[in-house]
């Protein structure tokens, strides 16, 4: 009997390797089958034993689109890889040698990452923007909570259509809505970070210019919660309007300003050092019951 043909090792090729391929995914594939079965059973025996949290956590909506975010990153990261190893795959099955198919394989592989590869990067530049903006309403969050020991209620990620007011502060002297801002601080050319913000009583001056960045939303916010306020409890609710800047100290060259605009750290030493009460405690349970109502998040059940 003579040596295998070329046409034979071929056909071996083409459908060996798929086939050594499948077998080195069997294992993981009947895992994840397994383990998915394992928690529908267990969920259907076992139920969570509340179906709803009280209040948003702060940043709740951050959460939810850096969830969803991680998930189309991994699916399109996957996507840019495996496109190219596969083409490899089928390739290398044909294969006779020559430089003209790696070449061609080479320069499709870089069509295709120049192409793909600026999603998937703007993906992971929008993602971290959004993680910022969440681990500065956490850091806020937690700094407003000192104000439940001085008569306030706090909520969080208060929700309306199609926008949010990061906190919302209900006590005896009044209604606040607390719009966080996060931004990364520059390097000088001495390697010291900037942390210096000024406040003229209208715009920002960071160390890189003038912006009237997150004050217009504060306003907004304040304006559109007192009107929602006012029709729920058949009174005029005056809210007032905070801009916070985490991690920036804040020079105010003005007085009296539209938006007060803090760092963290100073809305606790402003709210709870007002002196005298402007709300009733009647008005203050209804305003309570109405943020109590909007501000419940569903435990999520598990899907059937």
């Amino acid at each position: 009997m003579g040596p295998p043909s070329w046409y034979a090792i071929s056909m071996g090729m083409t459908w060996g390797l798929p086939l050594l391929m499948g077998l080195g995914f069997l294992p993981s594939v009947a895992l994840v089958f397994y383990l998915r079965r394992h928690t529908k059973d267990r969920e259907a025996r076992l139920r969570v034993p509340f179906d709803e949290l009280r209040r948003r956590p702060p940043g709740e909506s951050l959460r939810l689109k850096l969830a969803d975010m991680d998930d189309r990153i991994t699916e399109r990261a996957l996507f840019l890889i495996g496109l190219p190893v596969m083409t490899a795959a089928l390739i290398g099955q044909t294969y006779r040698g020559g430089l003209m198919p790696p070449l061609i394989l080479f320069l499709a592989s870089v069509a295709w990452t120049a192409f793909y590869g600026q999603h998937v990067y703007r993906l992971v530049r929008e993602r971290n923007n959004h993680q910022l903006g969440f681990d500065g309403e956490r850091f806020v969050g937690e700094e407003l909570s000192r104000l439940v020991a001085r008569g306030f209620q706090v909520y969080h990620d208060v929700e309306f259509e199609g926008w949010n007011i990061d906190h919302v502060l209900v006590g005896p002297p009044g209604v606040y809505a607390v719009e966080t801002k996060t931004r990364r601080k520059p390097v000088n050319d001495q390697g010291k970070k900037e942390y210096r913000v000024e406040f003229d009583g209208r715009q920002l001056k960071w160390p890189w210019g003038w912006d009237a960045y997150g004050v217009e939303q504060a306003a907004s916010n304040a304006r559109s919660l007192s009107q929602w306020l006012s029709g729920a409890v058949g009174e005029a609710v005056a809210v007032t309007p905070i801009l916070t800047l985490p991690g920036w100290m804040v020079d105010r060259r003005t007085p009296r300003s539209a938006v007060l605009v803090f760092n963290p750290k100073e809305i606790i030493d402003h709210c709870g050092g007002v002196k005298g009460a402007s709300l009733s405690d009647n008005l203050i349970a209804r305003i309570c019951y109405q943020l109590d109502q909007k501000c419940r998040v569903p435990v999520e059940k598990p899907k059937k």
